[in-house]
């Protein structure tokens, strides 16, 4: 939508609607209606009708008219809100009523010009809302997408079933990624009410000291996330069927979207679809899983392939083009097929390995990557991420190892100064090394304010080393890390 495309339409629906001011049965104009102020009005006040929703709006129009055009303004408002006849009007502004009719004629086309920028400004505004509560872009351009990305965004928008969307693949292929690029388009539209996205793997789902979660036991904690976000005001000690129930009704009555990132089991995604969808209509789910789950009525699920050879060159380039590697940016698709060769498409390898590959010579580290034994699709995450572990200098690390402390929204920089132990002399230059190896993701960022987070395999492979997994261990001692 553009400020300039005023709808022929509007113009006449304001003329009918303003005439039938003081009438009690529903306006009949689907363009007033559509309007994002009147809809607004009518979410903010449930008892609010339309009738009155509608005429709230023209009368904040004719307000702003006043300080335009008084003349016009004030003639609308005596001839339509104070119910006067052209003739008394005429009078009162010592106007002939041929030039009343000329000015209210005027009128119309200049209040529904107003109408429409303020209904403009209100949609850029609660877009820009919505998207705030989105996590934080982790990509400057997606590749191999197109689609994926119809796909997913034709159920996003669909007014039907699937209630429930499931985006499917191994971990580092870029499900967060789609889901967030195909979550801001759809929140342009403003088909929901708002928007919510939460991360359910936290603080579950992992290995040795955290013990193991049931299905429903994923599931209640959503739920008291959900509650957390949506229902504010409802009591922490409330029963899990209070929050049921006061949920059910909320997403029931309002359309809402809800990203849920980051699941990890098969029984975890299966359990959640089936208990979601009793949730859900008109609102919708949209679950990011590393398992492709089972059929189930109303839920579609769409599977994320690696990249073709063909995206996987153009990502490798954009991204050595990011990070400063000229030679690998220029390179020919003979010189960097190795790379593509050794990880296949999935982009967080590629992007690890490209990052490496900045500051080791590619050759060695290829045939260092390839001599280790790789009994699944994960190792060879793990070897690339230990691999660049070992190049990272001593605070780096350090930063890095905390980032496993952090909650689903990320640590802002005073808690990684606090866990870390780091002076600011030695923690800034520690944050921004490992945000420029991709290793450091902006979860949140305001003009005063940024938050840090990493990405899940990069998690993993951490855990590994604290649990003592791996060729060094980390420990944690009086809030510090010793490597």
């Amino acid at each position: 939508m553009k400020i300039s495309d005023l709808p022929k339409q509007l113009k006449k629906d304001i003329q009918q609607t303003l005439k039938q001011y003081h009438m009690v049965t529903e306006p009949q104009s689907t363009e007033l209606s559509n309007l994002v102020l009147v809809q607004m009005r009518e979410q903010n006040q449930t008892t609010l009708p339309k009738r009155q929703a509608i005429n709230a709006v023209l009368d904040e129009g004719l307000s702003q008219m006043m300080l335009r055009q008084p003349e016009s303004g004030q003639i609308l408002s005596r001839r339509f809100r104070d119910k006067i006849s052209i003739a008394q009007v005429s009078q009162e502004l010592s106007l002939t009523i041929d030039q009343v009719k000329h000015k209210q004629k005027d009128g119309f086309e200049e209040l529904a010009k107003i109408i429409w920028t303020m209904d403009y400004e209100a949609r850029l505004a609660r877009v820009a809302e919505q998207k705030s509560k989105l996590e934080a872009k982790r990509y400057t351009e997606l590749f191999g997408i197109d689609t994926l990305f119809k796909a997913l965004y034709e159920q996003l928008t669909s007014e039907s079933t699937p209630w429930v969307v499931t985006l499917a693949g191994i971990g580092g292929i870029g499900k967060t990624s789609l889901a967030n690029y195909t979550v801001r388009k759809v929140v342009e539209t403003l088909k929901y009410h708002d928007v919510v996205w939460l991360t359910v793997s936290e603080g579950t789902q992992r290995k040795r000291p955290y013990p193991a979660t049931t299905p429903q036991q994923t599931f209640d904690r959503l739920i008291l996330q959900l509650c957390r976000k949506m229902l504010p005001s409802l009591s922490n000690q409330a029963s899990q069927e209070e929050r049921l129930t006061q949920l059910q009704y909320l997403l029931k009555s309002q359309r809402y979207l809800i990203i849920v990132d980051d699941l990890e089991l098969e029984a975890d995604t299966a359990y959640l679809i089936s208990e979601l969808i009793t949730l859900a209509s008109p609102s919708r789910f949209l679950l990011t899983s590393r398992t492709q789950p089972i059929p189930h009525s109303g839920s579609q699920s769409i599977c994320l392939p690696e990249l073709s050879e063909e995206h996987s060159m153009a990502l490798i380039r954009h991204y050595a083009n990011e990070i400063g590697f000229t030679a690998a940016a220029k390179a020919d698709d003979e010189a960097l097929r190795p790379i593509y060769e050794l990880v296949g498409g999935n982009p967080f390898s590629l992007k690890h390995l490209v990052n490496l590959a900045l500051r080791r010579p590619l050759k060695p580290l290829l045939v260092s990557l390839k001599q280790r034994p790789l009994e699944s699709g994960d190792e060879i995450y793990k070897h690339i991420l230990h691999e660049t572990w070992l190049s990272l200098n001593d605070d780096a690390k350090t930063v890095l190892a905390v980032m496993t402390l952090s909650t689903e929204g990320g640590m802002d920089p005073e808690q990684i100064a606090t866990f870390s132990g780091l002076p600011d002399s030695k923690l800034w230059p520690a944050i921004n090394e490992l945000i420029g190896r991709s290793l450091l993701e902006v979860r949140s960022s305001t003009l005063w304010e940024r938050s840090y987070g990493i990405h899940r395999l990069t998690e993993l492979f951490l855990r590994t080393l604290i649990n003592g997994d791996d060729d060094q261990t980390i420990d944690f001692k009086d809030g510090h890390n010793e490597l």
